[in-house]
């Protein structure tokens, strides 16, 4: 088996490649199989591609060494903001909501904390107490507090409905939509029974039941 040895004298550290073997009296020996020099003599980015050449000819991946450098310190999300903002623009909520913000005087951007409120419910939806707690996660968007959250939602509900005509004016135009139908909420209603009829037929209900007959209830 070889190793590198590493000899400390006055002059500086002597690198040299040893291999271990047994002799005819079955003896441990080691022999020099070559002599890399004096380590002071290699600059350290020399040094690191020697080591790397001496790990892939022992079979190695190149990555395998990276790899046990690297620790994740932290993590960010930047998808998400850039998603949100464009869609908001693309629907010119930003513009609206901005004009809200100036109107009541809010001191906060209502665009940023519906930004973040959106990303947290495209990523992992939460309640608005941990959407606060995770905005640090995100890159782009400047810190709220959290009773500004909270506003947020009064606002919301107040712009309610020239809000829902924004989204859906701007909808048909992008996408040449024609109304046919719209639904605001879909759930379902099981049944103990297992006999279909009319509206009742076998399916998978919101509550997780499986194997039940449900109808599903329009609103």
């Amino acid at each position: 088996m070889a190793f590198l040895r590493k000899d400390e004298k006055k002059s500086g550290t002597y690198l040299r490649i040893i291999e271990s073997y047994r002799d005819t009296e079955g003896k441990s020996r080691h022999r020099t199989l070559y002599n890399l020099g004096k380590a002071q003599d290699y600059s350290s980015s020399a040094l690191k591609k020697i080591g790397h050449a001496l790990y892939e000819l022992g079979g190695g991946l190149p990555e395998e060494i990276e790899h046990k450098s690297l620790h994740e310190l932290c993590r960010y999300f930047y998808g998400f903001p850039i998603v949100v903002t464009k869609l908001l623009r693309t629907y010119g909520l930003d513009i609206f909501l901005d004009r809200v913000s100036r109107n009541k005087g809010l001191g906060f951007s209502l665009t940023n904390s519906v930004s973040l409120l959106i990303s947290e419910r495209l990523h992992d939806p939460a309640s608005k107490l941990l959407s606060y707690k995770n905005q640090s996660n995100y890159l782009g968007l400047e810190e709220i507090e959290l009773h500004q959250i909270y506003r947020t939602l009064d606002y919301l509900y107040d712009n309610q409905e020239p809000l829902k005509m924004m989204i859906y004016q701007k909808g048909r135009n992008l996408f040449n939509q024609k109304l046919d139908v719209v639904f605001y909420d879909v759930t379902t209603f099981y049944f103990d029974s297992g006999k279909e009829d009319g509206f009742r037929e076998k399916g998978y209900g919101k509550d997780g039941k499986i194997g039940k007959t449900i109808i599903a209830f329009g609103m």
